[in-house]
């Protein structure tokens, strides 16, 4: 089982990567979080791996943090979510976002994703949600924060816009500090000017 690989960046991608490693060139398919925290091609990387194998293909998994490839083994323990699935799921929203709106059985967030229907979505609540609160009580999102619908709202809003997303989080969190009862779109602003 390969659970890590480090080696040069010869190829990137916003969801696959090539790392030279021992003179071989390993592909990682990675989701779009990853991806934002590369480093520069031809500069060093360590990646958190899974490697999959099946019948007819074999494939390995990257992850820059160990809480991403965690939900990750979680999503493909469902019936019917597959790797490249859970890869998508992963790509559209951060891991603590994904667990937040989990939590919050956020349907219509899971069957906005490609090739995830209503039956598929409520499967994922009904079998991460207890796993979710299981793992930590401290890995949760604090209860305050948790169901804003206006910082939920406007994360989606920027993220639309194109806006990586760990350039989202930071603005939105620094937003928060000093501002607590801002309206989806003051949020918004806040956050594009930040953001030029």
């Amino acid at each position: 089982m390969i659970v890590t690989i480090r080696g040069i960046i010869i190829k990137k991608n916003p969801t696959d990567i090539i790392i030279e490693a021992g003179g071989l060139g390993y592909a990682c398919s990675i989701t779009t979080n990853s991806y934002d925290q590369l480093p520069k091609l031809g500069h060093e990387v360590s990646l958190l791996t899974y490697f999959h194998v099946t019948e007819n293909n074999q494939a390995l998994f990257g992850f820059i943090e160990e809480t991403e490839r965690e939900l990750f083994l979680m999503l493909i323990g469902v019936s019917g979510i597959g790797p490249k699935t859970a890869i998508i799921l992963l790509s559209s929203i951060t891991p603590q976002e994904f667990k937040r709106r989990l939590i919050a059985g956020e349907v219509s967030m899971l069957t906005a994703l490609p090739g995830i229907g209503p039956k598929t979505a409520r499967r994922i609540i009904v079998e991460l949600k207890d796993k979710f609160v299981k793992i930590s009580a401290d890995d949760l999102p604090k209860e305050e924060s948790d169901l804003v619908p206006e910082i939920s709202d406007a994360y989606d809003a920027l993220l639309a816009l194109g806006f990586s997303m760990p350039d989202i989080r930071n603005a939105i969190g620094k937003i928060q500090e000093g501002n607590e009862d801002l309206g989806t779109e003051d949020i918004i602003k806040k956050v594009l000017i930040k953001l030029q």
